[in-house]
């Protein structure tokens, strides 16, 4: 804020000017009554009063045009710093302190509501200003009885200051319940072919619901909160007037004043005057305490623990200096046969990195994970990490970058920076060539190096677009292997010094993981030839014999052994205890195709649709799908309570004359009779406001936004695969999130003030026309102008509003991506170049936004000209008709023009806002009437109780593809798979093995003539979620809800605690779920490394009964113990089950009755394991590969 105090201070001026405009329109008011009941006065001093009148409106428009210009540049600025501060502030935080969701917020919601907010911020030193002046110039005319109209504008801001610690709580408990929900529609969504292949859809679809559900009760308290504000809001409008008369009919029957008309509608325009900067005052309280809360989040955010990087330097630096990248004078490109190589800059110094007795944990003074570990990382060699499940491997290769705390010990090093692939690819949301250049430039003959050494080559070359191949959010259009690959790739072409690479070729088949090994990794690898220094960790036992050192944890974190290959295989050590096998180094030639993956959506960047973008203004067909979503007898009960409000609040004005004229004849005796009527008219605008607000907010929003959401909800649960994996996980998440919080937090708010402020202009132009009836002509040219205005304003508004949209939605990606790539992004040394990307997309997202204010003071400014002229017109026509018009009437006209400026903006600034938020209706509408469904009519065949009951299958011509028009992924394939037979299904990268199963889960479309068949059922005529439900499945990536360990071992809730700790303790993890609290500890995936969670869903599968068992690539991310820990659990628990398993490690499979081998997603072999490797196949060439 001191940065902004130049830009704040430019405000204080115009606001002051602003002011002293609107307190003058009293004074004219009494003089132009005066003049009416004075007719022996020239019409000079008409004109003259004119001529006032339109300098009067005219500053006002200038002031208020000028101030809220200042205000919104201040806004502007605001917003970019509060955007840059937690950016940069994020780039700089520790991993042990990181809260992906509260980042998000404080960058999205905390930083709109703190804008949204200081709109009004110069209102705490001006309204308390202009109440003053209002109750002075008020006892000018009344005496006394202005302190009733003080009594009712004190009660209401202390009450409000009182009420908005209840809001404040009330909003924070519903804003965590639908954090809570939107993360847990985040997570199920994130990992959508894993849930559908659990049969898991109908379970979360009734869980997100039921918390949707909770989310509304839990908002109750502050809607009935919110339905009191509405009611302290407008208490000056309301009840002020009538204590302000009240007070006075008790002085004047004590002293014997009369009220007469200049008094009443002076006093009526300064109350009027009054009511306004207090009803802004108490919106205002409850935005600034929220406003308040958020700037403590963000400072707390900004205090937050930042990286402490705890790496010394070597006390022998680098020829050079290491900073982890070399330039690009450090590299010279050499032709080589067939491929290009890079010579990295030799280095001088006998060790890059060493550890002395250093211990790591997550937390700062929390339970070291790693313990007491020491060893050299020597310049240019190869060391290997290996270790059981749970060692610690991960969390090393986070302390070895400076990321989790050192709760003991050093870490020396000669290089601070590195070329490091995580175990969960970090995959950005851009083209394949960017996510391997990184913020690298391009150099043709090194791309082309590293794209080739890194196999991917061929998928390149299969992808619709090549190297501008759009990946989605988090690579969804990629296999896991594709992911792995590209971040292979990324850490080459970065031409770090040091290469760390956690577990990467987990995902891959042997002959991709063989033709890359060797061409990195090999004696005559890319890395190895150029002298980069390289750390891996890996289970792949096989690859052992090409590290210079290798280091072996055990299950506590300690290193048990380290040395060399030959050294440690001759020792009785934990690397004597694997079978190792040293893989030659053929390169493997040509290999199956991959099947191109065909996608619904090259572009899977979001847009928004060109029916969203050209939606008509007022689309009634949206308000029609909204109204029903509610009822329409509750809509028009609604309605009635508006027109209620309008018009009663009006009647007081049109009162006020008789009850003058009344006064005039009879004297103070008729007070009695005329204050009674006003109040009765004031109660019942009260309860109609009252009434629209409470039938709104309590009865109408509720029903609205639980079938809005569940009908959200049913649409993506029941979509196809296909929609998922053409479409980012961010836009799914943003409907249940920004759309579901538009509908409740933004639509309702507009509909109702909207209505309101409609019903109370049009009361007001009734009542012009009333006073002077020649006016009445000039209404339809205003009309006439209003809709000329709002058909060009609104469209240019809403397309505004689209550019702003677009403009966020890079900014709020990037900023994603950098919180789940940020070890990665630092490790590179890439925190400034992300930051300076940041600042350019926050540059582009600024001016969409200022425009967008920018226009909306625009027709403000032109509607307050507007209203100047009107008020020119009106006087005009008293000047000329003053001995016709009563000076009643000509107060209560002035009176309702001084306002009707505001009240024609606030109709514009209602319908903008309403049309604005109504396209979340629009997009909602759209979206559940155009995707399509995977269920057809044809698949409605009732279910038999215990099928599969032997678990016999069958697979007939069967060809399918990811949509009914695309290219084929499975072709005609033919397989017979008797009761309890185990096959294995294997193949290279893209041959089809994961569409296969697939298929079998029905999550892919098959043509006509296909049939599969369990238990001589064809699955193509059953419910596919019923499918899903009767198999069981350990799907390739694991899922878990953000529930309880109990909740995610046993969804269903068929078990009871003893059989889940059985199924726990048979994969080695009761132990672990134990420390961590038990079974009603929920469950956080990062408390498991990722062969754990592999075990846990294990023992979920032990669970979950059924003759027919599916792993895809089950394994994929545990070591060797694991492996035959889960391979012994598979034969033992499912002995009686059908077992289909994808295999990477074609060694687990050797024991199956058959393997089926795919290529190009056709079925080359079906045979058994011995038989095939005892003849010439290609299942011998891939295992020997």
């Amino acid at each position: 804020m001191k940065a902004l105090r130049g830009p704040l201070g430019y405000c204080v001026f115009p606001r002051l000017c602003l002011t002293g405009f609107k307190y003058a329109q009293p004074f004219l008011i009494a003089r132009t009554i005066s003049f009416i009941n004075t007719p022996q006065q020239p019409d000079d001093i008409g004109w003259g009063l004119t001529a006032a009148y339109g300098f009067v409106f005219l500053g006002r428009a200038v002031a208020s045009g000028s101030y809220y210009h200042m205000v919104y540049r201040f806004i502007t600025s605001l917003r970019g710093s509060l955007v840059g501060s937690i950016y940069s502030k994020t780039v700089d935080l520790s991993i042990t302190a990181l809260d992906e969701s509260a980042a998000v917020t404080l960058m999205s919601t905390d930083t709109e509501t703190i804008c949204l907010a200081f709109v009004q911020v110069h209102e705490m030193w001006a309204v308390p200003i202009e109440i003053g002046l209002a109750l002075w110039l008020l006892h000018q005319q009344l005496g006394s009885a202005f302190l009733a109209a003080a009594m009712v504008a004190t009660i209401g801001i202390f009450t409000t200051i009182w009420l908005s610690r209840f809001m404040g709580t009330a909003q924070k408990r519903w804003i965590q319940a639908i954090q809570t929900r939107v993360d847990h529609t985040a997570s199920m969504l994130g990992s959508m072919k894993a849930v559908k292949m659990l049969g898991f859809t109908d379970i979360l679809a009734s869980m997100v619901q039921a918390l949707r559900v909770s989310e509304l009760n839990l908002s109750g308290l502050f809607r009935r909160l919110t339905c009191i504000r509405v009611f302290l809001g407008n208490s000056m409008l309301l009840l002020g007037p009538l204590a302000t008369f009240t007070a006075y009919v008790i002085v004047a029957n004590l002293t014997g004043t009369k009220l007469d008309t200049a008094k009443a509608y002076t006093s009526l325009s300064l109350i009027a005057l009054l009511a306004d900067p207090l009803t802004i005052m108490i919106a205002f309280i409850p935005q600034l305490v929220g406003a308040m809360a958020c700037f403590s989040r963000i400072q707390a955010f900004l205090q937050s623990e930042s990286r402490r990087d705890h790496r010394l330097s070597l006390d022998y630096p680098a020829e050079g200096g290491c900073t982890g990248s070399t330039n690009e004078h450090d590299i010279e490109l050499e032709a080589m046969p067939q491929t290009a190589a890079v010579s990295w800059q030799i280095r001088t110094g006998p060790a890059l990195m060493e550890v002395q007795n250093a211990s790591f944990a997550w937390t700062v003074g929390g339970q070291p994970v790693v313990q007491d570990v020491s060893f050299t990382i020597k310049r240019y060699d190869f060391t290997f990490i290996i270790g059981p499940v749970g060692s610690g491997k991960s969390t090393l290769f986070k302390g070895l970058l400076g990321e989790t705390p050192s709760s003991q010990g050093f870490v020396y090093s000669g290089c601070f920076q590195a070329a490091y692939a995580e175990q969960t690819s970090w995959i950005r949301n851009g083209t394949i060539q960017q996510n391997i250049l990184g913020v690298s430039s391009f150099e043709e003959p090194w791309y082309t190096t590293v794209v080739h050494a890194c196999a991917l080559d061929q998928d390149i070359l299969d992808f619709p677009k090549g190297h501008s191949t759009l990946v989605g959010s988090a690579g969804i259009s990629l296999s896991g292997g594709q992911k792995q690959r590209l971040a292979i790739a990324r850490a080459v072409y970065s031409r770090q010094s040091l290469v760390m690479l956690d577990d990467v070729f987990s995902g891959l088949d042997a002959s991709t993981e063989e033709n890359i090994f060797n061409r990195l990794l090999g004696t005559q690898g890319l890395l190895r030839r150029n002298h980069v220094t390289v750390i891996l960790v890996t289970h792949a036992v096989s690859r052992l014999p090409y590290a210079d050192h290798i280091i072996s944890f055990n299950s506590t974190g300690h290193i048990t052994e380290q040395g060399t290959f030959g050294y440690l295989r001759n020792t009785d050590g934990y690397l004597h205890s694997l079978a190792t096998k040293h893989k030659g180094e053929e390169e493997i030639a040509g290999g199956d195709r991959p099947v191109p993956q065909t996608r619904a959506h090259e572009n899977t960047v979001p847009q928004l649709t060109a029916a969203e973008i050209n939606r008509p203004v007022g689309d009634l067909a949206v308000y029609k799908y909204y109204f029903r979503s509610v009822g329409w007898l509750q809509t028009l009960l609604f309605l009635i309570l508006a027109v209620v409000f309008g018009v009663s609040n009006g009647m007081t004005q049109l009162l006020l004359t008789y009850w003058t004229d009344a006064v005039a004849v009879h004297g103070n005796s008729a007070n009695s009779y005329y204050l009674g009527m006003y109040g009765l008219l004031a109660g019942i605008s009260t309860l109609g406001l009252m009434g629209a607000a409470w039938q709104f907010l309590i009865n109408m929003l509720p029903k609205s936004a639980e079938l809005l959401h569940k009908s959200l909800l049913q649409t993506v649960m029941a979509a196809p695969l296909s929609y998922f994996t053409a479409t980012e996980t961010g836009e799914i998440t943003n409907r249940f999130s920004q759309d579901m919080s538009i509908v409740d937090m933004e639509i309702p708010y507009a509909l109702i003030d909207l209505v309101l402020s409609a019903v109370m202009c049009i009361t007001g132009a009734v009542l012009m026309c009333l006073s002077a009836g020649y006016f009445a002509a000039v209404m339809p040219p205003i009309l006439l102008m209003m809709w000329v205005l709002q058909k060009y304003y609104l469209r240019t508004s809403q397309q505004m509003r689209i550019l702003e949209l677009e403009a966020k939605t890079p900014l709020y990606s990037h900023f994603i991506e950098s919180l789940s790539g940020l070890c990665t992004i630092r490790a590179f040394g890439w925190a400034a170049d992300f930051e300076d990307k940041n600042l350019t997309l926050l540059d582009n997202s600024q001016k969409p936004y200022y425009l967008l204010l920018c226009i909306q003071r625009w027709i403000a400014l032109i509607l307050d000209l507007m209203v100047g002229v009107l008020a020119v017109l009106l006087m005009s026509l008293i000047v000329k008709l003053r001995n016709e018009i009563s000076a009643g009437y000509v107060g209560l006209a002035l009176l309702n023009v001084m306002t009707f400026n505001e009240s024609l903006a606030y109709i514009i600034k209602c319908w903008t806002n309403l049309e604005t938020s109504i396209g979340a209706i629009s997009r909602l509408k759209t979206f559940v009437e155009q995707t399509a469904t995977e269920n057809l009519a044809v698949e409605a065949q009732p279910v038999p109780e215990n099928w599969p009951m032997h678990g016999v299958i069958e697979f007939r011509n069967v060809s399918a593809s990811y949509t009914a028009n695309s290219d084929l992924v499975i072709r005609h394939l033919n397989m017979s798979i008797a009761a309890g037979q185990k096959i294995g299904i294997c193949g290279r990268s893209g041959s089809g093995k994961s569409s296969l199963i697939t298929v079998l889960f029905r999550m892919l479309e098959v043509t006509p003539d296909s049939s599969i068949t369990i238990d001589d059922i064809d699955i193509t005529t059953l419910p596919r979620q019923e499918v899903r439900a009767r198999l069981n499945a350990i799907p390739q990536e694991p899922f878990f809800t953000k529930n309880t360990v109990r909740e995610n071992a046993d969804p269903t809730h068929q078990h009871p605690d003893d059989a889940i700790i059985l199924a726990l303790q048979k994969v080695s993890l009761w132990r672990l779920v134990l420390e961590k609290g038990g079974l009603d500890t929920v469950l956080d995936a990062e408390y498991f490394s990722h062969g754990q969670r592999q075990l846990f869903c294990l023992a979920r599968a032990i669970l979950r009964k059924s003759k027919v068992v599916v792993l895809d690539e089950a394994t994929s991310s545990v070591d060797a113990l694991s492996d035959e820990l889960m391979q012994r659990v598979i034969r033992t628990e499912f002995a009686d089950c059908t077992v289909l398993a994808v295999a990477h490690r074609l060694d687990t499979i050797l024991d199956f009755d058959r393997v089926a081998l795919l290529a190009a997603g056709e079925l080359v072999e079906f045979d058994a394991p011995g038989a095939l490797l005892g003849r010439q196949s290609r299942f011998r060439e891939l295992y020997l590969s």
